[in-house]
Formats: structure tokens, C-alpha cells, sequence
């Protein structure tokens, strides 16, 4: 299949269809330790109940409240479920900041990418490693070509031939990408031997991907000293071009797994192996479908 951005019929009709199926399989040190927040991205800016409010481009809604808090909680993974699958229609708030109705509005209602929290109910954190493919297209062209100064990443790209690769339009190239995923395995081996965990996870992103440690046990509750010392050896040591602030953060938003990735109408999945076929093997069947039909 192509590599494009998904249509918002094909982003409604995964939710609706796919993604009930996929909910299930979400990995269980995410799901059955309750993350705090459910972060939903629109394509467009979605308006909300304030008439001095402006719309949102993106919310963030908390996932397991409690008694003292400004959200109405969930009561367990179907709420949401269902949140994700249409957030208008089953936003958890109200006021002014709670999303519109989709009647009453010709804005579409479906999200573009879908994020939960890193920090959750049930344990105090996970750590987290994104790698992505355009940062690794950018350390290519950098050892490719010769730069100076004025030089934007695009003008590397563009005289490393980054640019006029396949996939069209995008900052990358699948090699790149290629890249990341053998990228992520190496981190995935450094986790193993040199932290001596095996609670680790491999997860193509998309444009890349994630890679986790989520052993619970107390001495791998890192603050952010140690996470930096984590990120310093990937990044300086090991060569590995990582964005830095998500794994020092204890607290940030990454991509829910079997979430769908609609800038590349690809789903984020769990892998095994740095030879994942994601230009086949993660594609929505709906994606699959209207390409077939042409």
C-alpha cells in the first residue's frame, strides 16, 4: 500500500471497526496499570462548549480520576474505549471545556493520533526511547554531505538525496526508517545486558519507534538524573539518535499501541524483530480496502 495519510472516513471507519478488535491486545503493563491521561489529537481544531474558549487541537483527558477530581471518572477500559473511538460523543467532562457535540458541528470528529501518559495509577513510571526516522535521515545527510551554518536540516536532507527518495513528501527515507527499528533493538540489548531487565518492548511508531522499559521493581524507578545518564550513553556512546526529552521526562505522552498512525495510514504495533514488515504488515485492512477498490 501506499505510504499516505489516512482519510478521516478511513480514521473513522478503523475506530469503529478495527480498533474494538485491537483494543484487547494493548500490552498489559499499560493497560492493567491505569495511566493517568488519554491524550487525543484532532486533524482539525475541535471546538468545545465555551463560547470563550478556543477550539482544541489536542486534550488530554484523565484516564481513572477520583472523588476530588475535575473530570468524571471511567469506570474500567470501556469508557475509554469509547472515548477514543468518537471523543465528542463520549468526552468524560462537561463545562465549557468539554468537546461539542459532532451534531452540531462540521468539524471532523475523529482523532489523528491517540496518546496515553507515561505515568500511571499503579506503578510510578516507564521509560521511554523514540527513535525517529527523520532524525535518523538527519544524521545520514550530516555524514553524507558537507554543511555549514546557515544550512537548515532540509538543506542537508536535500543535497544527501534524503529528500528525493521514496517515500515521497516525507522527511525520510525507508531506509531510514529501516534504521530506527534496528535502532530500537539496540536499545531493547542495552536495556537487557547492561540494566539487566527483560521487561522491555519494541513498538513501530509509525515514523519510527518506542522502546520501553517497564520493570516495576524499585531500583528502576529512575528520577531524571539517571535518565539523562540513560539518554547521554544512547545518544553519545552509542550513536543513537534519540528524542531526549521523552525519555527524561517522567511524565509525557506517547502513542498508544494498535492506536493508528493517520499521517502514514499505518497502526502503531508491538514487534518482535527489526525485520517487522510495516509497510505491509501494519496496514488497516480499511486503508487495504480502498486501495483495492481503486
Amino acid at each position: 500500500m501506499t505510504w499516505r495519510q489516512a482519510t478521516t472516513d478511513e480514521i473513522a471507519q478503523f475506530y469503529q471497526n478495527e480498533f474494538d478488535n485491537q483494543f484487547d491486545e494493548i500490552p498489559s503493563f499499560i493497560r492493567d496499570c491505569q495511566p493517568k491521561e488519554i491524550g487525543i489529537a484532532f486533524r482539525e481544531a475541535y471546538p468545545v462548549q465555551g463560547d470563550s474558549v478556543p477550539p482544541k487541537q489536542f486534550v488530554r483527558r484523565q484516564a481513572f480520576g477520583d472523588s476530588s477530581s475535575d473530570f468524571t471518572q471511567w469506570t474500567g477500559d470501556g469508557g475509554i474505549k469509547q472515548f477514543i473511538k468518537a471523543p465528542p460523543a463520549n468526552d468524560p467532562i462537561t463545562g465549557k471545556h468539554a468537546l461539542v457535540s459532532p451534531d452540531l458541528v462540521d468539524v471532523p470528529a475523529v482523532p489523528k493520533a491517540v496518546y496515553y501518559a507515561t505515568d500511571f495509577h499503579d506503578r510510578n513510571w516507564v521509560l521511554v526511547v523514540d527513535i525517529d526516522a527523520k532524525d535518523v535521515a538527519l544524521e545520514y545527510a550530516k555524514d553524507t554531505v558537507d554543511g555549514d551554518d546557515e544550512d537548515t536540516d532540509d538543506d542537508l536532507k536535500r543535497r544527501a538525496g534524503v529528500l528525493d527518495a521514496p517515500p515521497e513528501g516525507f522527511p525520510y527515507r525507508f531506509e531510514d526508517l529501516d534504521q530506527a527499528l534496528e535502532y530500537g533493538f539496540e536499545v531493547k540489548d542495552y536495556f537487557e545486558s547492561s540494566l539487566d531487565t527483560g521487561a522491555t518492548q519494541v513498538v513501530y511508531s509509525g515514523q519510527g519507534c518506542h522502546v520501553y522499559m517497564y520493570d516495576p521493581a524499585p531500583e528502576y524507578r529512575y528520577s531524571e538524573v539517571p535518565r539523562r545518564h540513560i539518554a547521554t550513553i544512547l545518544e553519545e556512546k552509542k550513536n543513537i539518535p534519540i528524542d531526549t526529552p521523552v525519555t527524561t521526562d517522567e511524565s509525557r505522552v506517547i502513542r498508544l499501541p494498535y492506536s493508528l498512525h493517520a499521517g502514514v495510514s499505518r497502526v502503531v504495533t508491538p514487534i518482535e524483530s527489526p525485520d517487522f514488515d510495516y509497510r505491509s504488515d501494519a496496514v488497516p485492512a480499511v486503508c487495504n480496502s480502498a486501495e483495492a477498490s481503486q
